[in-house]
């Protein structure tokens, strides 16, 4: 039967939330200023990435892959930490590496100061309550704002970089992470230097390598990883913003209220946020229950403990990765430069830089949290559907129910007259 549309893109919004397009999915997601500074300072371009302004991300990235390459700063780097200085010095282009001083110091403070502004936006667009359009279909491609796994964006981009982005939706992002990995690891021979590392021959892996070309790797990796993760999770809460905004102006324009016929009976059903959410309502207008006996109410939960790990239904967006992350990129770089000069080669030491620094950073995040976390999210009631139908609707609707994911249902009688 025909039931009544609401649409949610209708406003252009002073202060938007976010945007799904053939490009990818971005939005303006609160995210903490000094990360964004760390990565600035880890590559330069990261921290515009991680924040969301791509086309700056991209710029940075490109800047720094030439001019760190023609400085040899990671040559210079690499050797100082060894303590040989004086080679160190040899290394380094000066013209080049002068030229490189002004745009490094420019990425750590513009993504930093882009952060706290963005922050400022997101506050305005809440205020606005500014609508999105959960879907974008063009020639090239059908994008939709679904919920996805966090980690399994996490599990993919370590596979190969860039493969997270592409399963969280951003195909721009995802392609120019994999397209930088596959150039970057082709130019520092890291496959070949894999190889070696594990068929055991380390003095063949550290030869030929390209010390310049593979100090980026490390730096890359940790943060596609990194970035998959909270790309997803960013995703995720815009899902739920967005339906709960649909929720929302749907009770409003329905001006729902509970009729007074007799013979009836109230079924509560609960449910994550999930497309499934809307399908169900959907399936109930079809079965001929008027729109105002569905009532659908997003639940606001009380549970503000932070988590070590999000899902794809629980997301609190504070996870305490963001260190073990930071943590695991620093030792991962560290480990493939010491590498060059230990036995078992970059490659392995490097692997167990990443490996170690992750659980270091996890252990003094675990430290400073003491009792104010949970390893994951507890499960929580998201929206609640409210529907009032007549009794002998009651097998259909537990069908119904089952069929669109719902977490549990209860069935209210309702007395002769009552109200």
């Amino acid at each position: 039967m025909p039931h009544q549309r609401f649409q949610s893109d209708t406003i252009k919004p002073r202060y938007s939330k976010g945007k799904i397009s053939v490009f990818g999915i971005n939005s303006v997601y609160p995210r903490t200023p000094w990360i964004a500074a760390w990565w600035a300072a880890s590559f330069p371009g990261f921290g515009h990435m991680y924040i969301g302004k791509f086309m700056q991300g991209f710029v940075l990235v490109v800047w720094e892959l030439i001019v760190n390459g023609k400085a040899h700063l990671n040559i210079g780097i690499a050797l100082s930490f060894q303590g040989r200085f004086d080679e160190a010095r040899a290394a380094v282009d000066q013209d080049w590496a002068l030229l490189y001083v002004a745009v490094y110091a420019y990425s750590i403070w513009d993504s930093y100061r882009c952060a706290v502004e963005i922050n400022k936006s997101h506050v305005l667009s809440e205020i606005e309550d500014a609508p999105v359009a959960p879907s974008e279909v063009s020639f090239f491609d059908v994008v939709i704002l679904d919920k996805k796994h966090p980690w399994l964006g996490m599990v993919w981009s370590a596979l190969s970089p860039g493969l997270g982005q592409l399963y969280g939706g951003s195909t721009i992002i995802g392609t120019f992470i994999l397209a930088w990995w596959i150039f970057v690891a082709y130019k520092a021979m890291a496959i070949r230097s894999w190889l070696y590392s594990f068929l055991g021959d380390f003095a063949g892996a550290t030869a030929v390598v390209d010390w310049q070309w593979f100090l980026f790797m490390p730096s890359i990796y940790v943060f596609a990883i990194y970035q998959a993760y909270t790309s997803v999770i960013e995703n995720n809460t815009l899902f739920d913003i967005e339906q709960v905004r649909f929720l929302r102006v749907r009770a409003e324009n329905l001006g729902q209220h509970e009729p007074a016929d007799n013979g009836t009976v109230q079924m509560i059903a609960t449910f994550d946020h999930s497309s499934f959410v809307e399908m169900a309502i959907h399936d109930l207008e079809k079965l001929g229950i008027p729109s105002r006996q569905i009532v659908a109410l997003p639940v606001e939960n009380l549970e503000c403990n932070t988590h070590v790990i999000d899902s794809i239904h629980q997301v609190d967006g504070r996870s305490i990765l963001d260190g073990a992350m930071m943590s695991a990129a620093i030792f991962a770089v560290l480990g493939a430069i010491y590498g060059f000069i230990w036995y078992w080669g970059p490659i392995i030491w490097g692997l167990i830089g990443l490996a170690g620094g992750f659980v270091l950073g996890l252990i003094i995040e675990l430290i400073f949290h003491k009792g104010k976390l949970k390893f994951t999210s507890g499960k929580k009631t998201e929206v609640i559907i409210e529907v009032t139908c007549s009794a002998d609707m009651q097998t259909r609707l537990v069908q119904i129910f089952k069929l669109r994911k719902a977490n549990g249902y209860v069935i209210i009688p309702r007395a002769v007259g009552s109200i």
